[in-house]
């Protein structure tokens, strides 16, 4: 057996495991030991074979982080941090995300991290680590100011009853 069909195996062998990217299979290959050439021989063998496919891969990984309640900027952050390219990450967020679902999910954080506050902590104190979570939930601060303004407008609503 080949270099190239030892590869192939182990490839298959930690695909079975999870979904993987491009660079994560081509870095796990060279890291056990393999040389570029079969590394790179091993990829297009498992994209021909549609076992690697980062665009696919992208949209599910976009939407499981999205699922999570996680906003663009971290989706953004992990999808890189996989290898995924800056184009790719770009066009399937551009092409899978909606402003206002996103918006939503802010919505949903900021009220989770509320409801996580305290009781009788300083408001001005409430109100940062509430927003500390949703910028370490990778929302923009402008999606950031409508949630608190939202939730602001909820509290007042919830005190008039």
């Amino acid at each position: 057996m080949g270099e190239v069909d030892k590869a192939y195996e182990r490839a298959l062998w930690f695909l079975e495991r999870r979904e993987r990217t491009e660079r994560e299979v081509y870095e796990r290959l060279t890291k056990a030991g393999f040389s570029e050439d079969a590394a790179l021989g091993v990829l297009e063998r498992l994209k021909d074979a549609g076992l690697v496919d980062d665009e696919g891969y992208a949209v599910r990984y976009m939407e499981a982080l999205a699922t999570k309640g996680r906003g663009r900027l971290r989706i953004a952050q992990e999808m890189r941090r996989k290898g995924l390219t800056d184009e790719l990450v770009r066009n399937t967020l551009e092409d899978g995300l909606l402003d206002e679902d996103e918006r939503e999910r802010a919505i949903d954080a900021a009220r989770k991290a509320w409801a996580a506050v305290p009781d009788g902590m300083e408001p001005r104190k409430a109100v940062a680590k509430v927003n500390r979570r949703l910028v370490t939930l990778g929302f923009s601060y402008s999606i950031i100011g409508e949630a608190m303004d939202r939730l602001r407008r909820e509290c007042q609503d919830d005190a008039k009853e």
